[in-house]
C-alpha cells in the first residue's frame, strides 16, 4: 500500500519523561501488559484548548457542492466539533473562478459552498491554489483532477485575481466575517504541488499577501504550507527583511514522513514520536526567529487508528494553535473516484457517510472538558468541563513494529487496525482521587469489532455496491453502542480497572 508521499513520488517503550505521553509496549512472555495511573480529580494543572477542531482539510473546494460532503461537514461539525474547512483547489478551473474573459471573475460557485458552510456554522479556512490554466506557465499538474502547480506567466494576473476574490467575499460576507478566516497560500510548494521555485514561491507570497491587505489590512495571511515542516525559518526571514505581512505559519507533518528531511537525519525517533516532535521543532524555529509570537498552523496530518490519534493530541498541547486533521470526509479524489463502499481513501466517515473508529475518536476528544487535571505518567487524559463534570481518556497505543502497518497512523488506511493478540492488551488501573461523592461512571469504548463497520459488511460478503437496506445496517452498526454504566461507592478515592484491546481506547465519563 503507498502512502501519500509515495504516490505523489510516483505520479518500544518511551521512558517516562522525554515526552508528554507514552507508546505503551507489550511484554510477549505475559498475557496482558499491566499499568496503574494515578488520576487527581480535584487538581487544575492548565487549560486544555480544543486546538484540534480549530480546522479540519477536505479534497478540493469544487466537492463542497457534493451532497455526501454537505453532509459529511454536518455531522463533523455537530459530533466533534469542527470550526472551519480546508481545501485545495480554489482556483482550479472546474470553479470556473477564471475561465471567462480576462479579469472577468466568476464567484458562483465559491458563494454556493461557502453560503453553505457558513449556514452550518463552519467558516472556509482559505487555500490560494491552484494556477488557473489561463495564467499558468506550463501543463505541470498534479492528481486526478488536474490541479495546475505551475507559477503565473504575469504575477499582476494572480495579484489582481486574489484581490478580486477577497473583496468579493468581504462585499458578500461582511469585513468583521472574512477578518476571522485564515488566508493560506498555496499548497506544498517544496516538493510536487509547485513546479516553481522556492524564489518564485516566496513572490507567489508576496503578492497574495499585498493583494489581501489592500482589500482590508486586517486580513489575515501566512504559510509557507509546506510539506515535512519546510522551509518556515525561510519564509519569515523574507517576510521580516521586506516588511511583508505574515499573520501566522503554516506547515504539514505526517508519521511516516522522511525524517531526515525533518530532523536532519534518518529513524531519529519512533514513529510515534514523528509529529509532536515535529511540532516541537516548529514552534522552536518561530521562537526563535525575528517574529516569535506567531502562532503555528499545522494544516495536515492524519491517522486511522483512535489510540494514535489520542497520542498524539496529547504530545502536541500547548505546542500548536491548529492541528488540522486530513480528511474528515471521504468524498476525495486525488486518486480518481474512490472504489467501494470501504477503501484506503482518506476520511473520518465512509462512503454514504458510514463512520469510521477514527470519527468516534474525535468524538470522544469533542467531549473533553477545557481544564486539564493531574495525572500520573501514562496514556491518560483527565480533564474538568466547565460545568463540573469531569471526561477522561485511556487508551492502548502499540508501537508500530508491534503491530501491522496500518495500526498505527498509515492515513490510507480504513481501520483501526486491531491486532488480536492476547499479548497487546493492556489492564489499565485507574486510581481516582477528587471523586466528590460521584456514585458512578459511563463508560464508552472504541477498538477492535467497536465503531467500525467492517465486521457487518464482511458478514454480507463484502458487496462492493451494498443495497440500500444493507447501507442502513452498516451505518448503523457503525456506530457505538451505549455506554457501560458502572457504579461507584462514593467515596473521594476509588480504583477503577478497564482492559483496553490493541490501539482500543475509552472515555469515562463522571457527571457532576
Amino acid at each position: 500500500m503507498f502512502t501519500r508521499r509515495e504516490f505523489l513520488a510516483g505520479s518500544g517503550l518511551i521512558v517516562a519523561g522525554t515526552l508528554g505521553g507514552n507508546v505503551w509496549g507489550t511484554n510477549p512472555n505475559l498475557d496482558t501488559n499491566s499499568i496503574v495511573v494515578p488520576v487527581d480529580l480535584g487538581k487544575v494543572t492548565g487549560a486544555l484548548p480544543h486546538f484540534w477542531e480549530e480546522i479540519a482539510g477536505s479534497d478540493r473546494v469544487v466537492v463542497g457542492l457534493r451532497e455526501q460532503w454537505r453532509q459529511d461537514l454536518v455531522r463533523v461539525h455537530r459530533d466533534i466539533g469542527i470550526r472551519s474547512i480546508r481545501s485545495h483547489g480554489l482556483f482550479n478551473d472546474e470553479m470556473g473562478i477564471a475561465t471567462g474573459p480576462a479579469h472577468q471573475f466568476n464567484f458562483l460557485y465559491v458563494d454556493q459552498i461557502y453560503d453553505f458552510m457558513l449556514d452550518q456554522g463552519v467558516k472556509p479556512f482559505v487555500e490560494l491554489s491552484f494556477m488557473p490554466e489561463a495564467f499558468a506557465t506550463s501543463n505541470n499538474r498534479i492528481f486526478a483532477y488536474k490541479g495546475n502547480t505551475s507559477p503565473p506567466r504575469n504575477w499582476q494576473d494572480w495579484h489582481d485575481m486574489v484581490r478580486a476574490f477577497a473583496d468579493h467575499c468581504v462585499k458578500r460576507y461582511g469585513a468583521a466575517e472574512v477578518r476571522q478566516w485564515k488566508f493560506e497560500v498555496w499548497n506544498e510548494p517544496n516538493i510536487d504541488f509547485w513546479a516553481g521555485t522556492q524564489e518564485e514561491y516566496f513572490e507567489l507570497y508576496r503578492q497574495s499577501a499585498l493583494a489581501l491587505k489592500s482589500v482590508d489590512s486586517r486580513l489575515q495571511v501566512g504559510g509557507p504550507a509546506t510539506a515535512q515542516l519546510g522551509w518556515i525559518p525561510d519564509l519569515i526571514h523574507y517576510c521580516a527583511a521586506r516588511n511583508l505581512p505574515l499573520d501566522f505559519v503554516s506547515s504539514h507533518i505526517y508519521p511516516d514522513d522522511p525524517q531526515e528531511r525533518i530532523f536532519g537525519r534518518a529513524k531519529m525517533y519512533p514513529f510515534e514520536q514523528v509529529i509532536p516532535r515535529g511540532v516541537e521543532l516548529a514552534r522552536h524555529q518561530i521562537e526563535t526567529s525575528v517574529m516569535p509570537h506567531l502562532p503555528l498552523f499545522i494544516t495536515e496530518w492524519s491517522s486511522q487508528n483512535p489510540a494514535f490519534i489520542f497520542d498524539t493530541i496529547q504530545n502536541c498541547i500547548g505546542k500548536a494553535e491548529a492541528l488540522s486533521y486530513w480528511t474528515f470526509s471521504n468524498v476525495f479524489e486525488e486518486g480518481g473516484v474512490p472504489s467501494g463502499v470501504f477503501n484506503d481513501v482518506f476520511g473520518l466517515l465512509d462512503q454514504w457517510g458510514i463512520a469510521r473508529p477514527s470519527l468516534h475518536a474525535f468524538n470522544f476528544l469533542h467531549r473533553l472538558g477545557e481544564e486539564r487535571l493531574q495525572t500520573g505518567v501514562g496514556p491518560v487524559l483527565a480533564t474538568r468541563r466547565s460545568d463540573g463534570s469531569l471526561a477522561i481518556l485511556v487508551w492502548n497505543l502499540l508501537p508500530a513494529a508491534d503491530s501491522s502497518s496500518v495500526a498505527n497512523g498509515n492515513p490510507m488506511a480504513a481501520n483501526a487496525g486491531g491486532n488480536s493478540a492476547r499479548d497487546a492488551e493492556l489492564a489499565v488501573t485507574l486510581q481516582l482521587r477528587g471523586l466528590s461523592g460521584r456514585t458512578q461512571t459511563r463508560i464508552g469504548r472504541i477498538g477492535g469489532d467497536v465503531g467500525s463497520a467492517l465486521p457487518t459488511w464482511r458478514a454480507m460478503g463484502n458487496p462492493q455496491y451494498p443495497s440500500r437496506d444493507q447501507l442502513i445496517q452498516l451505518r448503523k452498526s457503525a456506530e457505538l453502542p451505549p455506554p457501560e454504566t458502572r457504579a461507584l461507592q462514593g467515596t473521594e478515592a476509588e480504583e477503577i480497572s478497564l482492559r483496553l484491546p490493541p490501539n482500543g481506547v475509552a472515555m469515562l465519563e463522571f457527571d457532576r
